[in-house]
Order: C-alpha cells, then structure tokens, then sequence
C-alpha cells in the first residue's frame, strides 16, 4: 500500500481565492482586470500561510525577496487586503512603511486602488487619501507616519515593511522595531518584510537575508516562525546570459515581464546594478569594488585543510565593541595560498579577549605557527599574554606604510589565482566588503562611506604579508616601523 502524500495544513488556498475572486490590478497594463496569480505566486501563499495543528499562524515574519518587476508590490497589496477583509481578525490595523513617504505609499496606493477597482472589495471598503476603513465595523489599512514615535503602542494585526534594503539608518531601523514589536502583541500577528537585494549586509535587509540563509542551509534549525522566501541568481551564475534572467525573473514566462525590457536595461545599466535589481543578489558598485567581479567566488571551495607540518601565519584585526574582530590562518602550498578566517561579530556585549586568546593558542598547539600579526595599538595586552604562552607575535601597525603594499600584495596573489579560500559566506561578505582608498603614498583598503565589516579581510591581508615576506625577516625587524 502506497502512503499519501501528506501536505503541510495551510490558510494559502483561502488567500488564493480571495485573491483572485476579489483582487483587481489597480495601475499598469493589466489595470482593471482580474488578478489571476502564477503558480510561483500561489506556491509563496500556500507557505507563508501554513499553519500549525492548533490552526495558529507557522509564521510570525517572512522575508520575500524578488528581482525588480516581478510584482512584489502587486501580490503584497493583494495580501495586505486579505489581512484587513479576508482573514477574519477582529479590529485589524494593516500598517504599511518604507524607508520614505513616497515609498510607504507604493503598497497602500496599490491597496486603495484596488479597492476603488473592485466591485466586491469596493462594498466593503471606504477609501481616503492615507486610510482605507472597513465599512460598518473596525478595521483600517494605513500608510506609517515618518514620525513614526506615534506609532508607538499600536497593536497591528499586520505590518508590510516595503524595500528594506534602502532601511539604512539607525531612525528607520528603529522604525521597523516599533511596528514588529506593535505586531507582536496581537493574536497571530504578521510582519512581512519585501525587497530587493541591496549593497550593504550589515543592514537590517542585509542581517534578515544571511537569517534566512542560515535557516535555509541548516545552519539554524529553531528559527520556526520566520519564513524565507528569496530566489536569486548564484554566484557562478553568468549575469549576461539570457537563460539565467529567466530562471530569476519568473514573470518573464508567464508574461508580465518582456524579456526585451530586461535586454534594454542590462544595455543601459552597470552590470552590478542590473545584477542587483534584475538578479536580486546582494553587490556592491562597480566604483567601490577592490577586486573584479568573480576572481574571489572562483578561488573557493567547498572542502580547505591545512597541513600541520607546514608553516602557518596568523593575522589578528582587534576592534572594541561595536566592530567584528578576526583571525585569519594562512598556508602556502603547491604554489597556492590556503587562507581561511575565524570571525566574532559584535553583539550587546563586548567581545571577550580570552576567547580570542584562546584560538590562537589552540591553532598555535594543533599547527606550525611561525608568526601572528598584530597591531599593537589594540592587541597589545593580549599580545604580552600570547607571548607569555610561546606564541611568536609580531607588531604589524596598520599605518599607511605598511597596509599600502600589504594590500597590493594580497590583491596581486588573488589577481593571479593563487588563493585558495572556503565558501564561507561572512569571510566572502568582508573580503569582498573592502574598497580601494587612494593616498599621497598609493592605495589601501578602507570601509568607504559603508557599514561595511572588513576584519576579516584585514586580518587576511596582514597574514598574506607575513607568508610572503622573505624569510630571514625577523620578529624585531618588522617590529621597528613606527609610521
């Protein structure tokens, strides 16, 4: 006897159909006709909407994000309108923001348009210039105030979140605290999140994206109530190949999007901005990029051992609290380098020396450490420390004299294929992070104007020096720069 196959129980057939009896397109090419949703579509609302054995919401906060032009803002209005008419809440309070008044307004303009549109939904609904109210009973759908401190309290059913890639700023950050705690405190509240892939992942976009990852890989595994939803190319991935637009884009085939459009803007846009917008993968501009696209990506691989009986050098990039701190293991072998780093991101709570004491003891034990870089201007406590444990240290300042032609270096070895590096995502978000700053004595690798962590690639760059530097180079003659 065959078992059934049995499906995860879910309210995403009760949202479907609301959708697609009630739901009008209120702008655009389609303006005015019925909104009939894509299996794609339909396959995200089945999942967002499951629900556990007691008939309760699965998920708390979703994260959907999408290529341009594939109707984000479309199918979210349409959910917006389910949360305030279809789902049966008592007194819902539908809040929709984003990182301006203009943006904040693309979700609910769509929303009221709808509503205005719609036979069915327009007996139901009173629409006004910020509001849309429930006819005869409580209930309203609003745009959030950039003054958002009146929002504080508010008990809403439903938050949309719009394009939190451009939430860069610590007042919009505090923004989507306010109104996800708001949510919180309601019966099977829900706060859905929609973008974009932006530049920075040290952002709120950015630290909810690398959640999802970590949920997706296995990495987590008691994140239950975050749904995430985020198709993108991969990193092998050609963005200049027509194939991969339509396996990104899945408007394309079913027509709302022309595969004409989309060769018109990869001709007119920078190719890390079309991969940004178009393929949805987190980039950086063209402009800050210290490496050319795809030489760090090609130098990866899935499975990096060291050799205990060769040598190895360390690099140490110490921050105080707020930043990551770093510790990179460099090996030279069969003419490549091995390279990997152990990173601590900051939390509320400083970071604790010990612990990175610690691993350096441990790596020091288990392999042939013949030098750790450091700067002394923050390690140097730890570094009497590590001394007092036979731990050769070196003073490596990260003055200009010395990081100048420590970055050429390392760049030159990654330009020539000569790393070899795990596909370890953070290590790769804060090598790939680092920008090219010029000075009077030639250029060295800086954040930029970012929030961009580049510990790691730091520490990495410091450790590449050291493994490259000739050999006779003693502790003390590396010690005596004072720039």
């Amino acid at each position: 006897m065959t078992d059934k196959l049995v499906l995860p129980a879910t309210k995403g057939r009760d949202v479907v159909n609301f959708i697609e009896r009630c739901c009008v397109h209120g702008e655009g090419d389609f303006y005015g006709r019925p909104f009939i949703l894509d299996e794609w579509q339909k396959k995200i609302l089945f999942e967002l909407y499951e629900t556990k054995p007691d008939g309760s919401r699965k998920y708390r906060e979703a994260l959907i994000g999408l290529p341009k032009g594939n109707g984000k803002s479309a199918i979210i209005s349409c959910v917006g309108l389910f949360e305030l008419i279809g789902a049966g809440v008592t007194s819902p309070l539908v809040a929709m923001a984003g990182a301006s008044k203009e943006q904040a307004g693309l979700v609910f303009n769509t929303m009221r348009a709808m509503c205005e549109n719609s036979p069915i939904l327009s007996k139901f609904t009173e629409t006004y210039e910020h509001e849309i109210h429930l006819k005869g009973k409580p209930g309203r759908a609003y745009r959030v105030s950039a003054d958002f401190k009146t929002a504080e309290g508010g008990r809403n059913s439903t938050f949309i979140a719009d394009e939190i890639h451009e939430w860069s700023n610590e007042r919009l950050e505090r923004m989507h605290y306010v109104m996800a705690n708001n949510t919180a405190k309601r019966q099977d509240g829900l706060v859905l999140n929609i973008t974009t892939a932006g530049y920075d992942k040290n952002t709120l976009a950015g630290r909810m994206y690398q959640r999802g990852k970590k949920k997706q890989s296995g990495e987590v595994t008691d994140d239950n109530e975050f749904y995430f939803h985020w198709l993108e190319a991969e990193p092998t991935d050609d963005p200049n190949d027509p194939e991969v637009w339509k396996r990104v884009n899945p408007a394309i085939q079913n027509g709302w999007w022309q595969l004409d459009n989309l060769k018109r803007r990869h001709k007119s846009l920078p190719i890390n901005e079309f991969t940004r917008y178009h393929l949805n993968t987190w980039t950086r501009t063209r402009d800050d990029s210290w490496l050319p696209d795809g030489v760090w990506h090609e130098q990866g691989t899935d499975s990096l051992q060291f050799d205990q009986d060769l040598p190895m050098y360390l690099g140490v990039d110490m921050a105080l609290k707020h930043d990551s701190v770093a510790v990179a293991q460099v090996q030279e072998r069969d003419g490549f380098f091995y390279t990997t780093c152990r990173i601590w991101l900051p939390g509320q709570d400083s970071i604790q020396y010990s612990e990175i004491e610690q691993h350096i003891i441990d790596l020091n034990t288990q392999y042939d450490v013949k030098e750790v870089a450091y700067d002394p201007a923050f390690f140097e406590r730890s570094a009497q420390e590590l001394i007092d444990r036979n731990v050769n240290m070196v003073e490596f300042p990260q003055s200009g004299k010395m990081m100048i032609p420590a970055c050429g270096n390392a760049y030159d070895l990654i330009i020539a294929r000569k790393i070899k590096h795990p596909n370890y995502e953070t290590f790769t978000d804060q090598v790939l992070s680092a920008v090219q700053r010029q000075t009077d004595q030639g250029w060295r690798l800086s954040k930029g104007k970012s929030k961009r962590k580049i510990d790691a690639c730091i520490a990495m760059v410091m450790a590449l020096d050291r493994a490259t530097a000739p050999k006779g180079e003693s502790e003390a003659e590396v010690g005596i720069y004072e720039w």
